[in-house]
C-alpha cells in the first residue's frame, strides 16, 4: 500500500514539475523528486499504515518473501505456493546455519508447513516437519500445548499470519483450547483472504462451542455488513447488544444500527436495541427516548414494555415502573415477569406485604415459577426461618406439604442465586426428611468445603456413610478423609477448574495455608479468566516474591498488565522472564512485538516533531527507538532523513549505510544513501548505492528511472 501511495506522489510530483517547467520557474528536478520521496518514505504514519493493513510484514525484512506474500492475497496458485515454500525453506536454512536464530527458522519452517499441509505437497510436508522437529530440539526451545498455544497468539501479533495458522490447525486438531483457535483461525483469514466466508465459517463454528462468544458475534455482524448483507448483520448486532456490556464494542453497533434505522425508520426493534446501547453506555436520558419511541411504534409489544419497567427499576425510578407493569398488567394480568417486576420494585420502596402478595398471586397461576419462589424467599429472608419463607410460598393451598424432593429444588434454586445460608438451611431439612438423600448430603459437603467448614463437612459425611455406605462418591469422600487436609482442597479446586468454575476454586485454594507460589499462580490464573485484573496482579506478584525463579510466572504477570493496558510494565516483567529463561519463546516473541509497537509510537512522535522542522526533538525520539530496538533499519532510515534536512550529510551517510547493513534489501535505503552522497560530493560512493539499489528488484518506477539516469551519467564519468 504505501509503495503505491508512493507512486501515485511521485507522478503528481512530475506533472507538476513539468507544469513548472513550462513557465520557465528555476527548480531543480532531483530537488523536487528527494524532497518528496523522503517526506512520504519518513512518515511513520504511511509505515505503520502498511504493516496494519498489508499482512504478512515479517520481522526479518526478507523482501522476496514479503512481496510473495503480498502475492498470495490475490493468486493461490500451485506455482506461487511452491515458490513461497522453497523461499521460506531457504530462509530457514540461512537463519538456522549462519546466524543460529531458530526462532525465525522456526517460524519461516511453520509458514512453509501450513501451505505444504493445506495442499497436500504430502513429500515437501513431511520433510519440513522432520526440519521443524529438528529445529526445536536443537534450540531447546519449550512447545508444550501451552507455549505453543501462547507462540501462535504471538506469531498472529508479528503479523506471521501463515505461521500463527498452522500452529493453531495443530492446537485445534489436538483439541486444546478449540474456541480460541477457530477465533484466531477466522481472524488470520481475513487478513491472508480476499473471500470472507471462509472467516464466516471459522466463527460460527466457535459459536457452536460457545454461542455467547460475543467477540465471534460482533465479527460476524462486521463482516455480513462489509458484504452488504445487512438484514443478516443486523440479527448479529441484536445478539451482541443483549449479550456484551462492553462500551467499545455496543459503540461499534451504533453506527450499522443508524443506518438500518434510516432504512426502515417504523423498526421498533431498532429503537429498542439503540435504548439498549444507551442504557449499557449509561446515556440514560437517551435510553428512555428511545424505548418511548419503540413503544409508541409498537404499543402492543409486552416485553418491550417491560424491558422499559426493567430499565426504570435500574434508574431506581420505581413508582414509573410501577405504572409501567400496571399498564401491562391491565390486558395481561397472567404474565408472571411482569407480575415479578412490579414486585420487585414495591419491595425496592419498602412495600413487603405488597411485594409478597404479588409473588403469591404468580405461585397460585404458575405453582412452579422460580422467580416468584425466590422472591418470596428475598421479601422474607430478613423476617424468620426457612420455614416462614416456605409457610407463605401456599397460602391458599391447604394440601401443600414440603416434602424432601420439594425442599432439595428449593435448595438448588437458592444456590443459583448464590443465597448459601438458606441453601444449607433447606439442604439440612432434606436430609431430615429423606436420610437416604445422597444428593442432598453431596451438595451439603461441596458447600461445607467451599465454606472451609472442615469440621462440618467431616461430621457430614460419616453421617452419609452411615446412611448409604454402598453410594461410590460419598465412599469415595469418606475412604479419603484420613488424606492432608490441603492436598483434598488442591483436589477438589482442580475439579472446579476443569469445570470453569473459577470463583469456586478460588474460594478453596484461599483456605489453603501456607500458600506456596503455585497456589497464589493458581489464584491469579482464575482471576484472569474472570477479567479481575487486578487481583490476579496482586497474586502473580505474591507467587514471585515466593519463587522468583519461574519464567513463567513474569509472563503470566506481562499478560495481565497487557489485559490493564500498562505496556511498559508488561515489557519489564517479559525482560525479566526472558532473563531467567532465555529459551522461553512466547516470552521473545511477545517482547519483540512490544519494542516494535514502542519503536512505531516513538517514529510517529518523532515525525511530528520533524514536520514543524524541530529537528533537535525528533532525534531525540528516533534515538529512543534505536535504543529499545538496535536492530530496526527503518530507525536508522529515519534517522538519517532528520540528518541531512539538517544538513548533517556524514552522519546521514553512516545511519544510511547502516539502514542497509541491516536490511540488505531496503530499497529507499540504498536510493536516499545515493542522493545524500551526491550532495556531499562522494559521486563515486552515489554511484555504487544506485547501483545497489536497482539490484534489489525495486517497485518505485520513478525512482527506477531517476536511479537508471543517474547510473549512466556517473558510470561514464568512472568507468
Amino acid at each position: 500500500m504505501l509503495k503505491i501511495i508512493q507512486m501515485i506522489v511521485f507522478l503528481g510530483v512530475i506533472i507538476c514539475y513539468k507544469l513548472i517547467t513550462m513557465y520557465n520557474y528555476n527548480f531543480k528536478k532531483n530537488f523536487i523528486i528527494t524532497s518528496f520521496c523522503l517526506s512520504l518514505a519518513f512518515s511513520p504514519l504511511a509505515y505503520s499504515q502498511e504493516i496494519n493493513s498489508t499482512p504478512l510484514k515479517n520481522s526479518y525484512n526478507n523482501e522476496k518473501i514479503y512481496s510473495l506474500e503480498k502475492k498470495l492475497l490475490q493468486d493461490k496458485s500451485q506455482d506461487t505456493i511452491k515458490e513461497y515454500i522453497k523461499a521460506q525453506k531457504k530462509l530457514a536454512r540461512q537463519l538456522r546455519v549462519f546466524k543460529k536464530d531458530y526462532i525465525e527458522a522456526t517460524d519461516c519452517l511453520r509458514s512453509a508447513l501450513y501451505f505444504a499441509k493445506k495442499y497436500n505437497f504430502s513429500k515437501e510436508y513431511q520433510t519440513l516437519l522432520e526440519q521443524l522437529n529438528e529445529t526445536v530440539k536443537k534450540s531447546g526451545f519449550e512447545y508444550d500445548n501451552y507455549n505453543r498455544l501462547e507462540i501462535a497468539k504471538n506469531l498472529y501479533l508479528e503479523g506471521k499470519y501463515y505461521a500463527s495458522a498452522y500452529e493453531f490447525e495443530e492446537l485445534y486438531a489436538k483439541n486444546v483450547e478449540r474456541e480460541v483457535c477457530l477465533e484466531y483461525l477466522g481472524d488470520i483469514e481475513q487478513k491472508t483472504n480476499t473471500f470472507k466466508d471462509s472467516a464466516l465459517n471459522y466463527y460460527k463454528k466457535a459459536l457452536e462451542i460457545n454461542p455467547n462468544n460475543v467477540s465471534c458475534l460482533f465479527k460476524i455482524a462486521k463482516l455480513y455488513t462489509q458484504t452488504n448483507r445487512n438484514s443478516l448483520a443486523l440479527e448479529y448486532y441484536l445478539k451482541v447488544i443483549n449479550l456484551s456490556d462492553d462500551e467499545q464494542i455496543l459503540k461499534q453497533c451504533v453506527i450499522p444500527l443508524t443506518i438500518a434505522t434510516k432504512r426502515s425508520p417504523r423498526s421498533a426493534n431498532l429503537y429498542e436495541a439503540q435504548g439498549i446501547i444507551s442504557e449499557k453506555t449509561g446515556d440514560y436520558k437517551k435510553a428512555y427516548e428511545l424505548y418511548q419511541r419503540a413503544i409508541f411504534l409498537n404499543p402492543k409489544d409486552v416485553f418491550l414494555k417491560y424491558r422499559l419497567g426493567g430499565f426504570l427499576y435500574d434508574t431506581k425510578q420505581y413508582p414509573q415502573a410501577i405504572r409501567v407493569y400496571d399498564n401491562i398488567l391491565r390486558d395481561n394480568m397472567y404474565e408472571s415477569q411482569i407480575r415479578a417486576g412490579k414486585a420487585k420494585s414495591l419491595l425496592a420502596m419498602g412495600q413487603t406485604q405488597e411485594a409478597l402478595k404479588e409473588y403469591q398471586v404468580i405461585l397460585a397461576i404458575y405453582p412452579d415459577s422460580k422467580q416468584a419462589k425466590y422472591g418470596v424467599y428475598e421479601t422474607l429472608k430478613n423476617k424468620g426461618d426457612i420455614d416462614l419463607v416456605i409457610n407463605n410460598l401456599y397460602p391458599l393451598n391447604e394440601n401443600f406439604v414440603a416434602d424432601a424432593e420439594f425442599l432439595y429444588d428449593f435448595a438448588e434454586l437458592l444456590i443459583s442465586f448464590d443465597q448459601t445460608q438458606g441453601a444449607i438451611e433447606l439442604y439440612k431439612k432434606t436430609i431430615l426428611k429423606d436420610p437416604k438423600n445422597e444428593k442432598a448430603y453431596l451438595k451439603l459437603y461441596e458447600i461445607y468445603e467451599l465454606e472451609g467448614k472442615n469440621l462440618e463437612a467431616q461430621k457430614l459425611i460419616l453421617e452419609a456413610y452411615k446412611h448409604i455406605p454402598q453410594n461410590e462418591e460419598i465412599k469415595k469422600i469418606y475412604l479419603n478423609q484420613a488424606k492432608n487436609v490441603d492436598t483434598k482442597k488442591d483436589e477438589l479446586a482442580l475439579n472446579y477448574l476443569k469445570s470453569n468454575q473459577w470463583t469456586k476454586a478460588i474460594k478453596i485454594y484461599e483456605q489453603i495455608e501456607p500458600k506456596n507460589a503455585d497456589i497464589h499462580i493458581a489464584i491469579a490464573n482464575c482471576y484472569r479468566y474472570l477479567k479481575n485484573y487486578k487481583m490476579a496482579a496482586e497474586n502473580y506478584k505474591k507467587a514471585i516474591s515466593l519463587d522468583n525463579t519461574n519464567s513463567d510466572t513474569y509472563y503470566s504477570l506481562a499478560l495481565t498488565y497487557l489485559d490493564q493496558n500498562s505496556p511498559q510494565l508488561a515489557q519489564s516483567m517479559l525482560l525479566k522472564s526472558v532473563e531467567l529463561n532465555p529459551k522461553n519463546v512466547k516470552a521473545i516473541k511477545l517482547s519483540n512485538y512490544l519494542k516494535n509497537q514502542n519503536t512505531t509510537n516513538l517514529l510517529n512522535e518523532a515525525y511530528t516533531y520533524y514536520d514543524k522542522k524541530d529537528y533537535k526533538n525528533a532525534l531525540k525520539k528516533i534515538e529512543t527507538a534505536m535504543k529499545l530496538y538496535p536492530d530496526d533499519p527503518q530507525a536508522y532510515y529515519y534517522r538519517g532523513i532528520i540528518l541531512e534536512a539538517m544538513e548533517m550529510y556524514p552522519e546521514a551517510i553512516k545511519s544510511y549505510r547502516m539502514s542497509v547493513k541491516l536490511n540488505r534489501s531496503f530499497s529507499l535505503g540504498y536510493y536516499s544513501l545515493a542522493k545524500v552522497c551526491e550532495k556531499y560530493g562522494r559521486f563515486r560512493d552515489a554511484l555504487e548505492a544506485y547501483e545497489k539499489y536497482l539490484s534489489v528488484d525495486p517497485k518505485e518506477e520513478e525512482l527506477i528511472k531517476e536511479a537508471e539516469k543517474k547510473v549512466i551519467e556517473l558510470g561514464e564519468k568512472y568507468y
